[in-house]
């Protein structure tokens, strides 16, 4: 018999809420929930194809350890965790606690308490060897914050905007740069308000397609358009001269720093139009709501990401994006504390170059956290206080981190390698241990509001309103089974070292101002293991709304406070002001402007995207629509001048490697450039056909590529490219059903 129950899918930021057919205990059907405030029943392809991914017969039930063979055996949980504590421990005692490391991937937004207890385990080992993610995603945006400051309210972001520009972020793919909820309700929304959408990207993606304007700049030149927007705002006095005036210290300096990026001189350089440059800044100049946003694209396709940011900041800064005092905030988080904010700025922090100093590159901590593009040498350094041992959180260091091959060979070097994963990923099957995790249907969890993410960036995540979720466990574990959750990892391990370890989740960087008086995270109590429930009361014990209130709403809801939260006056005699022409930035911005002018144009550019269809943490074919590979995206016309057809292999090659590849046309992308998704193909020593396992793009980038100087990410696209035919074509079958 079928029952249907609510619950919320966890593969993405989104949270949708959705409703789960179940019989016999296993998930058979997913659908979006039409009761869902906010949602109103969407869901994505990815979300509705959960129960196969759940019931995958490849899928993970047991840990497995590798034998020195490199064969694997299933082995009880217990077991596993016995040896791998054993392992620590005698890692620490012979080789210091610095050499364990943690890196969190994206997944671990799967078990959100994973990470606070991974990190404090660390912690309380007495090891800083902590990465993530981020570093090699969008690590300007938490440098830029701290160099520019934060204001203690939220920004106007979600809340009625006006005008917003998306610069390299794709939100109806991405799911970012859109409050949660149904991606296209924000864009019909800011045009029923008589306002603007600008997107700034090199492709005519999705959101490109649907904007009010697409400035289509060259590759890597998104730092020269928002230098011209902010000339042409700055020249014609579009800001919001009285914020500024109160709120913000170096005007002067950013206007002198701006004046060469005339809309004549960006046009030449990033080949778009002046007057649309020009168009594009009068809009945002002249609404008074509104954000700007990046993603991956514009971090990623340069080695100055924390300048782009710092720009972006500055951009909403001048034209005032804030809630200003009086003024009710939307979205305050239900399951949290009642919030407080002030109309007053938090000045500028130390926001790089503290903390722990690594042993092969010197470079040090930031408000990102430590860059993991060098992990690999922590790992293969040749002295004392290496990292001998790597925890994998939620991630799949051998397709996403950059230099596959130094990154294989640093994986096979390790003393321990621990993954957590649903399947034999490429990193789990270089893995001594492998711990099998539960899905999200398969465990608790909560959804709720923030206030627009403070101090993280404008815009880029959160709720429109003072959303709120609760959701049981809705299927039951497979029969047979042995499966923790990540953080049921951490606390075993810390319980047989004799360690207290906090609960609280945890973020892997700094958002918002430093904290006054900060309190350290409450301890668990180690003498047995909670249940997550028990983990979700205790993380809600303060929360603006209860939790059994929130419970006794299944679609989720918005609970508005009985007394809106309103932004409170400026506290008497507050000196705290926003930077916007720090030292730093503005010379980093000149040495940009007297560098290169423009990008070289031989050649071809490898750009990054994202595939709809395409969940790239769990490329199996049953939840991808039978899509394992990335292709290789052209423009039809460069691939005419190549002698190519859609579904041929091809060899690209750039200066860091070479790799094979499926060639398909896409009018979306510009000519003289290609783009691919990351996280595809396999090692070097294990490659497979490419139209089953995909490309390894991080093959195609290097370590030693160009580096932002303040957070250590390396440039991850934009890169060089030949694409070279292989002879004879070889074409799928679909191909040659069409006569190609």
């Amino acid at each position: 018999m079928r029952d249907r129950r609510h619950s919320t899918c966890r593969l993405c930021a989104n949270r949708c809420p959705v409703l789960v057919d179940v019989e016999e205990g296993r998930a058979v059907q997913v659908s979006g929930d039409p009761d869902a405030p906010l949602y109103r029943g969407y869901s994505c392809r990815r979300g509705r194809f959960l129960p196969q991914l759940l019931n995958d017969p490849s899928r993970l039930l047991r840990p497995m350890k590798r034998l020195p063979d490199g064969s694997f055996v299933p082995i009880s949980s217990e077991q596993a965790l016995d040896e791998v504590t054993v392992a620590v421990e005698r890692l620490v005692a012979e080789h210091g606690p610095r050499s364990i490391a943690l890196y969190c991937g994206t997944q671990s937004v799967q078990s959100p308490p994973a990470y606070g207890m991974g990190r404090s385990l660390l912690e309380e080992l007495g090891s800083p060897m902590l990465f993530s993610a981020n570093t090699i995603d969008q690590p300007g945006k938490h440098v830029a914050a701290g160099l520019h400051g934060y204001w203690m309210a939220p920004a106007q972001a979600f809340d009625r905007p006006e005008v917003i520009l998306w610069i390299g972020i794709n939100p109806l793919i991405s799911y970012k740069g859109v409050p949660a909820g149904v991606p296209r309700d924000l864009l019909r929304e800011v045009e029923e308000r008589g306002g603007h959408t600008i997107t700034v990207d090199p492709r005519r993606t999705e959101t490109a397609r649907l904007s009010s304007l697409h400035l289509q700049p060259a590759p890597g030149e998104d730092v020269a358009v928002v230098a011209g927007l902010l000339h042409v705002i700055l020249a014609e006095e579009l800001h919001d001269r009285g914020f500024v005036a109160e709120n913000v210290d170096g005007l002067a300096a950013l206007t002198a720093a701006v004046r060469p990026f005339t809309p004549d001189y960006v046009a030449r350089r990033a080949g778009i139009a002046a007057e649309d440059i020009v168009t594009a800044a009068r809009w945002f100049g002249t609404a008074r709501r509104g954000y700007a946003v990046a993603g991956t694209g514009g971090n990623m396709s340069a080695a100055r990401g924390t300048l782009l940011e710092y720009l972006i900041l500055a951009l909403d800064t001048i034209c005032g994006h804030y809630l200003r005092e009086g003024e009710v905030v939307a979205a305050t988080g239900p399951l949290a504390p009642r919030p407080m904010f002030r109309a007053q700025a938090s000045p500028p922090v130390t926001a790089y170059g503290f903390g722990e100093t690594l042993r092969a590159t010197g470079r040090r901590d930031s408000l990102a956290g430590l860059p993991t593009a060098d992990l690999a040498d922590e790992i293969l350094f040749e002295g004392e206080g290496r990292v001998r041992a790597l925890f994998n959180l939620g991630g799949n260091p051998v397709v996403a981190f950059p230099g596959q091959e130094r990154t294989v060979r640093s994986m096979d070097a390790l003393d321990l390698l621990v993954s957590f994963d649903v399947r034999m990923s490429q990193t789990a099957r270089r893995s001594h241990y492998v711990f099998a995790s539960t899905m999200c249907l398969e465990i608790p969890g909560i959804q709720t509001a923030s206030s627009a993410t403070v101090g993280y960036a404008n815009g880029y995540t959160g709720h429109s309103a003072s959303w709120a979720q609760y959701t049981p466990a809705v299927v039951e574990r497979p029969p047979g089974s042995d499966l923790l959750e990540e953080w049921e990892v951490f606390f075993e391990i810390a319980k047989r070292l004799g360690l207290q370890i906090s609960w609280a989740p945890r973020s892997p960087f700094r958002i918002g101002p430093p904290a006054q008086g900060e309190q350290p995270l409450p301890k668990l109590d180690m003498s047995r293991r909670p249940t997550h429930d028990e983990i979700i009361e205790l993380w809600t014990q303060r929360a603006r709304v209860p939790l059994e209130t929130v419970k006794g709403h299944p679609h989720g809801g918005v609970f508005d406070p009985e007394e809106p939260v309103a932004v409170l006056p400026k506290e008497e005699g507050w000196q705290g002001r926003l930077r916007v022409g720090s030292a730093e930035m503005m010379q980093a911005l000149a040495d940009y402007q007297g560098g290169e002018a423009g990008q070289a144009r031989d050649g071809l550019r490898l750009l990054n995207r994202r595939m709809i269809q395409v969940n790239s943490s769990y490329n199996l074919d049953r939840i991808n629509r039978g899509i394992t590979n990335n292709p290789l995206f052209m423009n039809p016309e460069d691939m005419a001048n190549l002698g190519l057809e859609d579904d041929d292999e091809v060899d690209v090659v750039s200066e860091a490697g070479k790799v094979r590849a499926l060639v398909k046309g896409d009018a979306s992308v510009m000519t003289g450039t290609a783009s691919m998704a990351h996280c595809f193909g396999e090692a070097p020593d294990t490659d497979l056909d490419v139209r089953v396992s995909g490309t390894p793009v991080s093959r195609l980038n290097a370590v030693d590529f160009p580096r932002d100087p303040y957070t250590g990410q390396p440039q991850m696209a934009n890169i060089r490219i030949t694409v070279h035919p292989v002879e004879p074509p070889r074409r799928t079958a679909a191909g040659r059903a069409r006569g190609n």
